[in-house]
């Protein structure tokens, strides 16, 4: 087989892959459904692969990697998710990217289950492995940013796992034995129900436009409000669907925006759409971030720095004040002589974001000044 036909080979992987995994993500879906799929789509590709050995362990990892990642999604018994991540550990990994992220989902699945010894056995030697890494990279005066990024993560779930071993409880966190003490009431799996059909909805919605970019903003628009009407009226107007209803108004806020920047409109449409989400509000300081790079960028595109500036200066006053914050308490922890678990965003997003936001207001006040 020749690189261009392995490449071509590793595409269709991809493409099928991807596709399966909209599928496999259904809560509707069972952990079983999910594999079966991914092991025939193995089966179809390793015997495509032929006498490529790369391509065949290649495909047998991704399908791994996947069935691991929907055991993390769909908490089958911990047992079956220790049976995935052996079947991965058989393979090897690709790299130390791949090892690092689904150790996490494996760890992750051991805090869900409370199997802290599990967990802990499988992150402490990576942890200790990755700052090896880092120490050497410092030393080579090479970019450290990988490292950083994957021991913050890997330490926050350290901390979890030793803070579950000492008894205590992170309210952010659930368990098997919590969940299945406080199992969902049947207007609640109603609303997850309606809920999961109305992403797919959306979903149908965004991939008319978002390839091509073809379609006009009005279409979109109201493609989107006849889904948010259908949804509104079959969710009614009792108490317990008041919530799910909210949902969905921040939802179609959040994509009109979202369509109305990608699809370049004129800046009073992108102020509309973003009045609109921030009357609604936003979940978290994460959406937040995510909805206002878009407005912000629009503001750019459309030469409108003050507009911009008004959003951003705020937020980035807010990210300092977070990162700040976060800092000092994952001090106060090692103060202590504890592992800092992981209690909303990360160092690491805070100052991602920071940069980020900051490049962009030099940009604006750049094109405030004339530039």
């Amino acid at each position: 087989m020749t690189q261009e036909e392995l490449e071509q080979l590793g595409q269709e992987f991809a493409n099928a892959h991807d596709t399966l995994l909209t599928k496999s993500l259904e809560r509707t879906r069972t952990f079983a459904e999910a594999v079966d799929d991914y092991r025939r789509l193995e089966a179809e590709f390793v015997a495509r692969a032929g006498d490529s050995e790369f391509a065949v362990i290649e495909t047998k990892r991704r399908a791994a990697e996947t069935i691991l990642s929907l055991a993390h999604d769909k908490r089958p018994p911990f047992e079956v998710c220790q049976e995935a991540w052996n079947d991965l550990l058989r393979l090897g990994f690709t790299d130390m990217y791949q090892r690092s992220m689904h150790s996490w989902f494996y760890g992750d699945c051991c805090l869900y289950d409370e199997r802290t010894e599990e967990g802990l056995a499988v992150l402490e030697p990576l942890i200790a492995e990755l700052e090896r890494g880092l120490e050497e990279a410092k030393a080579a005066q090479k970019s450290t940013g990988f490292y950083e990024q994957e021991l913050e993560k890997l330490h926050d779930l350290q901390g979890a796992l030793l803070a579950q071993q000492r008894g205590q409880i992170s309210p952010e966190r659930s368990t098997r034995r919590l969940d299945e003490a406080h199992p969902p009431t049947p207007e609640e799996e109603r609303s997850a129900a309606l809920w999961d059909e109305f992403s797919k909805a959306c979903l149908a919605v965004f991939k008319t436009f978002a390839r091509t970019r073809e379609r006009s903003f009005v279409d979109v628009a109201a493609d989107y409000r006849r889904v948010e009407a259908e949804f509104t009226a079959r969710a009614g107007e009792d108490e317990a669907t008041q919530d799910l209803m909210l949902s969905v108004k921040e939802r179609i806020a959040d994509d009109l925006l979202r369509a109305a920047t990608m699809l370049e409109q004129p800046f009073e449409v992108c102020r509309e759409a973003w009045n609109e989400v921030v009357r609604l509000g936003f979940s978290d300081l994460w959406e937040q971030c995510w909805m206002a790079r878009r407005y912000v960028e629009a503001c750019l595109r459309t030469h409108k720095p003050e507009e911009g500036l008004a959003v951003l200066e705020p937020l980035l006053a807010e990210l300092e004040r977070g990162l700040e914050a976060e800092l000092q308490r994952r001090s106060e922890a090692q103060a202590k002589g504890e592992v800092p678990m992981q209690a909303g965003l990360t160092p690491t997003y805070y100052r991602d974001m920071l940069s980020s936001f900051i490049e962009l207001r030099d940009k604006l006040e750049a094109q405030r000044r004339g530039a």
